[in-house]
């Protein structure tokens, strides 16, 4: 099996990162090495899968760069990658198989977004000997590829499978942590048929404060003009309609604004998680207000679901108390300069949203299993 190796020359800085591709940077290509060096090399890490080539893409880090305290593990392999590493998928499911992975070692966050997730993850990444992934860009690319079917799903599951091994290659001492974007729970049925021993969590939120969250920080900080609106509605359909099929599915003749279509999003998530309870999948959830008001026993009841907690708290506590997105690009003191409330229209939207679901109608809905 054959790698193929390129030098980093440039950044795309206006690349869309979360898509991650070949196309976040400017590279040159130094040649061929063998593919079996990307399992002994601990700071080479699976960045992308690249469909219409049928590749993955990996990259390669400098040494002093630690992953796992990454907020989102995709930005950081964009920021610092020095060499591109491409194989082929069929490459790439025979590499997998060298992988050893204890699924009883593993742990897996899903979430509906802004509701302490990332500092879920940085809990975990305090611990000695655990391996915690935030957001790696392959699984929601994963979810792209099921929900738009461009594959079979035997297929997809056999690629699936082989990037968990494969962004789980290096040894974990204690466990590896794996948290997706709020979208992965659209995955968490095959996770579990793959991975039936795996520790499951769910974070959530109350949908009006979650909404204001979400408009925060993915809008631009003030209630959209109805012109902006229009504007937005074609391009959020085509960014996320891929991945929320809510959104795919939704009338193209009718409106969806941007509180509209976090609401879908809010919703998908919910309903995803219940749909997997009832078909049995154990999961673990916890409240955002849970963190709010008693973090330090949310952080023990979390850590002691997960069979991780160590005898000394001390570096969780302080985890606690520091923002788990700083740096990036939503972090507090970014989001602090954005002021937002709800207008009554907004609110409306998320309402009639609500009202339209089969199950969920309320705002501070309370999913199964929650601490």
């Amino acid at each position: 099996m054959i790698a193929t190796v390129f030098e980093v020359i440039e950044r795309n800085e206006h690349a869309h990162v979360r898509l991650a591709s070949l196309n976040n940077f400017r590279l040159r290509e130094q040649g061929q090495l063998p593919a079996s060096d990307i399992l002994e090399n601990p700071y080479i890490t699976l960045y992308s899968l690249d469909f219409e080539h049928k590749q993955a893409v990996f990259v390669e880090m400098p040494t002093d760069v630690d992953l796992s305290q990454a907020p989102f593990v995709v930005t950081a392999q964009h920021e610092h990658a020095k060499r591109v590493w491409t194989i082929s998928f069929e490459a790439l499911l025979m590499l997998a198989q060298a992988v050893d992975l204890d699924d009883s070692r593993l742990v897996s966050i899903y979430s509906v977004g802004r509701c302490g997730s990332t500092l879920a993850s940085q809990i975990f990444a305090q611990i000695p000997g655990v391996i915690n992934i935030s957001e790696p860009a392959v699984l929601s690319q994963l979810v792209v590829a099921r929900n738009i079917e461009t594959d079979p799903d035997d297929d997809l599951i056999l690629l699936l499978e082989a990037s968990i091994r494969l962004l789980c290659k290096t040894p974990a001492e204690t466990v590896w942590v794996i948290k997706g974007q709020s979208f992965v729970i659209e995955l968490a049925d095959w996770l579990h048929k793959l991975y039936p021993q795996t520790r499951n969590l769910f974070l959530y939120r109350h949908a009006e404060t979650w909404l204001r969250s979400g408009l925060r920080a993915f809008g631009q900080g003030t209630a959209e003009t109805d012109e902006e609106s229009w504007q937005g509605d074609k391009k959020r359909r085509e960014i996320l309609g891929p991945l929320v099929p809510s959104i795919a599915q939704y009338d193209p003749n009718q409106p969806l604004p941007h509180a509209g279509s976090l609401s879908l999003m809010w919703l998908r998530a919910m309903e995803r998680y219940v749909d997997h309870c009832h078909a049995g999948i154990e999961m673990l959830a916890i409240r955002y207000e849970s963190w709010r008001s008693s973090p330090r026993q949310t952080a023990v009841a979390m850590l002691d679901y997960c069979h991780c907690r160590p005898a000394d708290m001390t570096a969780v506590y302080e985890a606690l108390n520091r923002d788990s997105q700083a740096a990036s690009h939503l972090s507090r003191d970014t989001l602090g300069q954005r002021q937002r409330v709800l207008t009554d229209d907004e609110l409306a939207e998320l309402h009639k949203h609500l009202q339209a679901h089969g199950f969920i109608h309320e705002a501070d809905f309370e999913v199964p299993n929650t601490i």
